[in-house]
């Protein structure tokens, strides 16, 4: 083989050197012939979204001037045309789950999303103005397009147009149009009797897209120009008048018809005339008013008032206008009668009983009726127009369900595997409009079951085999009447158990195991819910034994954050899982049920928090008042717990209660806390180093309402809207709230600006701050009071109740009331610290604790509760001056409805053995006791006929007023100490300072002394302001000249019933009063006077 050297050439031959470049050129295009598939593969799938297959369909170009249709002459050269695409397009091809949109491509040359365009038309008269329109449409990465056909509008002349859009011509509303041609134009305008004379006020003329037009009425001719220059265009009409006659108005139910209360009827008025009728509108009234639906249209429904005392009259007035002119009027007398029907099962009984395992597994309620058996028609049944009746399940849905029949009766289906219970069916009745009030059904399922007593998750319950045998034989005579217990031959498990396990001993019971000397249950952990098992009897019967499966106990934890208005972040500190509801759906009860021994098997609503793990209640999901409340679940051990953990912010606010119409004084220290608090929270002040301390508040929002909500007082000043910003509030003790005696709120916030200073070491002077806190004012309603001792029991007063019913509205005056229910989920309401409310509560039977979902009626049944037997007892560690709120709701017979509260103060026992109920100053001993008034003289003793010396007297009296600061500290008696007297000394005060005593003499009181009958009734006389009045004397003891200083008061009192005397012709003013006397005749002003 030659060898060349580097940088030699090699010669050839010509004929070889042409084989060669063919070999290249051929190699060449070759490579590029695939050069050019490889770019076809890459090139063309990114043009492929020209995929879509676009057709016209129902699209089309429109052409509007305003909002009217171009005239079919056509538009003056310059006119704008709105052009608008309506309709849709065909579009096939499309990508799948892509969705179609289109755009516009007009003759503008511009693609926009919008299907209308509009421009000026210009061109010369006779000339077709054409505009064209590409709808674009695109799906995912394919479109397609199609074009519309183009849209013609013609030019003509300004003359033409304006005679082509003078069409219409309008006379009292109602719309005539013209007709002619050019130079011979009339329109035909009807007149009613009692329409004005035409003219140019009344007549006008409609020129689309002229909005300068004019129009000018003389003689019957009408001209109108298209402004009021001297060559715009313009048209003459000629106006022919036709006068109007022949209207018919008639109302398809006749002249007059009867409803009864609360009854409705649809009425129909039909109109006409000759010639055919313009712009008519339709209306309808009463008189007196009544209510109406549809009350502008042909068609309205009278509603008839849900009570008359007496039968009513109602004219009903339809009136039918052409335009603005009343064109006829038609009347029908409706008379509206008290409704004597009520519902009536129609002799069908109002309970039932479904056997699940028999042939049927229905049963069948017939049609309820409406009866009278007064009126002239007893009944009214289904069937009769207007009449319907609709069933419905009101309780026990997881039983059955319902289906009306075509008779109006009602199919009651127990559910498949519906257990052992109870439902209530409803029939409501709706009569002419009228829904009357729903007649309750009651369904018994019996089937072959058996509830067990719950069990804690991991826990179990032991059941010997007689206990097993007697439930399974009361469950088979449910349906075997004749089944007893010794006919139990043999008992075997059918099935697995769902949730729990069966176990005689160490062994496990399974399908096919026989039962035979008793089992324990064990429940699953970490399970709450329903668990179940099947016993087969005698290989004949098969029983479902059910169960819940319990949480171990409830969770109530709290938190409380660090700062006010922000997120909130605990740790799990305590539980191996601790689950949390996060779902958007208000929580149930039943949603803590399934099991939680696994995080997977938790629903996705649940937030699973590992231990020493952190969870974070964000900001926005606390309420108005700071607070969050979160649902858990919690596992420790395998066995779950539920219940909640309360989330709190930290608040600032000052809390403070009240009960309506009473008074509520601030705390300094609160407002001192408060300070603190929030200045070491915001870094200005470390109460290690530093001194802060109160200087002021200044009440920053607006005042309370007086009316609604109560007055602030600052000391005796009443705190205005005028003197609020300049009242500096030194000491907040000085600061009270009178609450009004019916508040519109249940809470009253107010805001304070509290000043202080902060005193830093090595600083020269205090740091001046202020920061805003809200007072929070709870009021308490106290709609009906009782009072109750310690160990004791008050019986509620049905009566009361029925007081409050009938106070509610004013048209409650005459309601009945049906049943109370009482909310006693409340804190304390049943505590061992309080008491409990009782169904019945009696010395010699007590009944069970009040449930929330209890009624208690005013006039029961033999099955339902009686509210008069309804009692509070307290327990023996109740507190006497505690007061129990339970809020109740009333129901009258007529769907009535009002809420209130009920407050039960816990009051003193009296156990004095000196008092007996036969005594004339029982009460006022228990009432001056109760309210702080006086003590016993021991634990035991009152001492009723112990004198009373002038210190107690004015004490008792004191304390009856509340105990108020006297507003002057000299004291002008020498014989009364401030520390030695202190037990009455501000009393002594407070009485010289009202004028009620001015002592024995200038400077001594005699504390000590016995008071008299006269100087106790003298002292009442005074304090209640030396009322005027006048009053006989008929005692022979007491003269006007002797018994000058008193003898008014004695008249007084006797007048006004405090006192009667001695005797019937003495009243022994001398005499000394005794405390059970003093107490009587303070208990009998206070309670009958004042």
């Amino acid at each position: 083989m030659p060898m060349y050297e580097k940088g030699s050439v090699r010669a050839e031959p010509r004929s070889k050197q042409q084989e060669r470049m063919k070999k290249i050129m051929k190699k060449f295009l070759s490579s590029l012939l695939a050069l050019t598939m490889i770019l076809s593969l890459v090139i063309v799938p990114a043009q492929a979204h020209d995929g879509l297959t676009v057709g016209k369909g129902t699209a089309t170009i429109t052409a509007k001037v305003g909002t009217s249709d171009v005239p079919e002459k056509g538009v003056a050269s310059g006119t704008q045309v709105t052009f608008t695409v309506t309709g849709t397009p065909t579009v096939t091809g499309t990508e799948e789950g892509a969705t179609v949109t289109y755009t516009y491509k007009w003759d503008n040359g511009e693609v926009t999303s919008s299907n209308s365009y509009t421009k000026a038309i210009s061109g010369n008269s006779g000339v077709d103005v054409s505009t064209t329109c590409t709808i674009i449409a695109t799906s995912g990465d394919k479109n397609g397009e199609v074009a519309l056909d183009a849209k013609a509008v013609k030019v003509i002349t300004d003359q033409d147009a304006f005679e082509a859009a003078a069409k219409t011509v309008t006379y009292r509303g109602r719309t005539y149009n013209v007709t002619g041609t050019s130079g011979s134009y009339t329109v035909a305008i009807e007149k009613f009797t009692d329409d004005p004379a035409f003219s140019t006020d009344n007549l006008k003329v409609a020129v689309t897209g002229y909005s300068s037009a004019t129009a000018t009425y003389v003689s019957n001719a009408l001209t109108v120009k298209a402004s009021n220059e001297e060559n715009a265009p313009s048209v003459n009409i000629t106006v022919n008048e036709t006068s109007i006659s022949g209207q018919t108005l008639t109302i398809d139910k006749g002249n007059s018809i009867t409803l009864y209360e609360g009854q409705q009827v649809e009425l129909t008025a039909t109109y006409s005339r000759a010639n055919g009728n313009k712009n008519v509108s339709y209306a309808w009234t009463s008189n007196p008013d009544a209510t109406f639906r549809n009350d502008t249209s042909a068609k309205a429904t009278f509603k008839a008032p849900t009570s008359v005392s007496s039968d009513t009259d109602y004219t009903v007035t339809c009136t039918v206008k052409e335009g603005d002119t009343t064109a006829k009027t038609a009347n029908i007398t409706i008379t509206v009668k008290d409704d004597p029907y009520s519902p009536n099962r129609n002799g069908e009984s109002s309970s039932k009983t479904i056997a699940t395992n028999g042939l049927t597994n229905y049963c069948t309620f017939s049609a309820p009726i409406l009866y009278s058996s007064t009126a002239s028609t007893h009944s009214i049944s289904y069937g009769t127009s207007g009449f319907d009746i609709a069933w419905a399940v009101k309780s026990g849905d997881t039983f059955v369900k319902t289906q009306k029949q075509d008779n109006g009766s009602c199919k009651v289906t127990a559910l498949t595997a519906a257990k052992s219970g109870t439902a209530t069916i409803t029939a409501t009745i709706t009569y002419m409009g009228k829904q009357y009030p729903a007649l309750d059904y009651t369904v018994d399922i019996s089937a072959l079951d058996v509830k067990l007593s719950s069990i804690v998750n991991g826990d179990s319950d032991s059941y010997r085999q007689s206990d097993i045998q007697d439930k399974l034989a009361d469950a088979i005579k449910k349906q075997d009447s004749s089944f007893r217990y010794n006919n139990i031959n043999t008992i075997t498990v059918v099935g697995t158990p769902s949730r729990v396990t069966l176990k005689d001993g160490k062994t496990t019971l399974s399908n096919g195991s026989s039962v035979t000397d008793g089992f324990t249950i064990y429940a699953d952990e970490a399970y709450i819910g329903d668990a179940s098992f099947q016993l087969k009897v005698n290989n004949n019967y098969v029983v479902t034994m059910y169960l819940t499966v319990d949480s171990k106990g409830e969770i109530k934890d709290t938190v409380t954050g660090t700062s006010a208005g922000k997120s909130v972040t605990f740790t799990n500190s305590d539980y191996d899982y601790l689950y949390i509801y996060e779902g958007s759906t208000s929580f149930k009860s039943d949603m803590y049920n399934g099991d939680w021994s696994r995080t997977s098997y938790a629903p996705r609503s649940w937030k699973p928090v590992a231990q020493n793990k952190d969870y974070t209640v964000s900001s926005s999901a606390f309420d108005r008042n700071g607070k969050a409340t979160l649902y858990v679940v919690a596992v420790d051990d395998d066995i779950a717990s539920t219940g909640t953990i309360t989330v709190s912010q930290k608040s600032y606010d000052i809390n403070y209660n009240v009960v309506a119409g009473k008074s509520v004084t601030f705390n300094q220290k609160d407002f001192e806390s408060f300070l603190e608090d929030y200045a070491e929270d915001n870094g200005n002040y470390n109460p290690k180093k530093d001194e802060i301390t109160f200087d002021h508040a200044v009440l920053t929002s607006s005042i309370p309402s007086a009316k609604s909500e109560g007055t602030l007082y600052y000391g005796s000043t009443e705190i205005t809207s005028s003197n609020k910003s300049k009242t500096d509030m030194t000491d907040m003790d000085k600061v009270s709230f009178d609450s009004v005696s019916k508040p519109s709120r249940d809470t009253v916030t107010l805001t304070f600006r509290v000043y202080g200073e902060i005193e830093k070491p090595n600083s020269r002077k205090p740091d001046k701050v202020n920061y805003d806190v809200n007072v929070v004012i709870s009021v308490v309603k106290e709609d009906i009071t009782y009072t109750v001792g310690i160990d004791d029991t008050v019986q509620l007063t049905a009566r009361d109740f029925v007081n409050f019913l009938q106070d509610a509205k004013t048209s409650y005056r005459k309601a009945e009331l049906d049943y109370v229910k009482f909310d006693v989920s409340g804190k304390n309401v049943s505590s061992y610290a309080y008491g409990g409310l009782y169904r019945s509560y009696s010395s010699y039977s007590t009944g069970k604790l009040a449930d929330s979902t209890d009624k208690f009626y005013y006039e029961p049944s033999r099955t339902q509760y009686d509210l008069a037997d309804v009692a509070y007892h307290t327990t023996r560690w109740a507190e006497a001056g505690k007061t129990v709120y339970i809020p109740f709701t009333v129901y009258g017979t007529k769907n009535e409805e009002a809420s209130g509260t009920m407050a039960i103060t816990i009051a003193q026992t009296m156990n004095f053995i000196d008092v007996k109920a036969s005594d004339f100053f029982y009460e006022p001993v228990k009432w001056a006791v109760n309210n702080k008034i006086t003590n016993g003289t021991s634990s035991t003793t009152f001492s009723p006929y112990k004198n009373c010396n002038r210190a107690e007297i004015v004490t008792f009296l004191w304390r009856a007023a509340g105990s108020p600061e006297p507003t002057v500290t000299r004291n002008p008696f020498t014989d009364v100490n401030s520390v030695r007297d202190a037990s009455y000394y501000k009393a002594i005060l407070w009485a010289s300072q009202k004028g009620i005593t001015a002592g024995t003499n200038a400077t001594t009181f005699s504390p000590y002394q016995e008071c008299t009958r006269s100087q106790i009734v003298t002292f009442l006389y005074r304090y209640a302001g030396k009322p005027s009045g006048y009053y006989s004397n008929p005692f022979k003891d007491v003269s006007s000249v002797n018994e000058a200083s008193y003898y008014n008061a004695i008249l007084w009192a006797v007048g006004k019933g405090i006192t009667q005397g001695t005797s019937t012709t003495t009243f022994s003013p001398y005499a000394s009063c005794t405390r059970g006397e003093a107490v009587t005749f303070l208990y009998r002003y206070v309670n009958g006077v004042k």
